[in-house]
């Protein structure tokens, strides 16, 4: 089991370090968050992902559409129930703690269906080497999904537009798990495989988008919002 734990975590971690390393220390001298609160929220969404994960085993929502596209409005308005309080409207750094607070959720989660899988494995007594590589995939994709959705929740929390956003998170956290319902219901066939590429690939070209693209300009508007300027904020790629 401590194998499972570690694919459902491992992920996360190393997007942590790439996602905010040209905002903190060493890169720059003066960090554009704290570590202390980056690192709270991360373990609040790590409550919030097993919470959800147990929540969607009770209710078996997997085998649902409709049920999964619900899971996916609780998981975005939890993330922004902890993003929307008093200490981080309209601050710039919002935007990294939403960071932290997806990336907190996808790990509860990922956690919960690795050890779900990997159980099951170990009892039929077979080999787990195929379904080691699905496990990591799964885990990558939901770091990489859930980490951009949170990053857009604390957008709307940084702009004081804090519904417009979340529903610009809500979008393809939606067409995430509909996808992954449809792996789950097709486990059988090689369609299950389709619907894991193509998670990775929602989730990969949204986290670029959000994290490479959008979020050096996110924090230089905030700032500005704020009557701040910096000038070793990284440019987008």
């Amino acid at each position: 089991m401590g194998i499972a734990m570690v694919v459902g975590i491992a992920p996360a971690l190393a997007l942590m370090f790439l996602g905010v390393r040209n905002y903190t220390y060493p890169r720059v001298e003066q960090p554009f968050f704290s570590d202390p609160t980056f690192f709270m929220l991360f373990v609040v969404g790590l409550v919030e992902g097993s919470i959800v994960f147990v929540a969607m085993r009770i209710l078996n929502a997997a085998s649902s559409i409709i049920l999964m596209v619900l899971l996916a409005v609780i998981q975005i308005l939890a993330m922004v129930l902890v993003m929307n309080l008093r200490r981080f409207r309209g601050k710039s750094d919002s935007v990294f703690y939403g960071f932290a607070l997806g990336l907190g959720n996808s790990c509860g989660f990922a956690t919960g269906f690795c050890f779900l899988i990997y159980g099951a494995l170990t009892d039929m007594d077979v080999s787990i080497g195929p379904s080691f590589v699905v496990l990591i995939l799964l885990s990558v994709s939901m770091s990489l999904i859930m980490g951009a959705c949170g990053t857009n929740v604390g957008e709307g929390i940084a702009r004081h537009r804090v519904m417009e956003f979340a529903l610009q998170a809500l979008l393809p956290m939606v067409a995430y798990d509909m996808l992954l319902c449809g792996a789950i219901l097709n486990g059988d066939s090689l369609l299950f495989y389709a619907f894991m590429v193509l998670m990775l690939v929602l989730g990969g070209l949204y986290y670029f988008y959000i994290m490479q693209r959008k979020l050096p300009n996110i924090v230089r508007e905030v700032l500005l919002m704020e009557g701040k300027k910096r000038g070793d904020i990284p440019k987008s790629k």
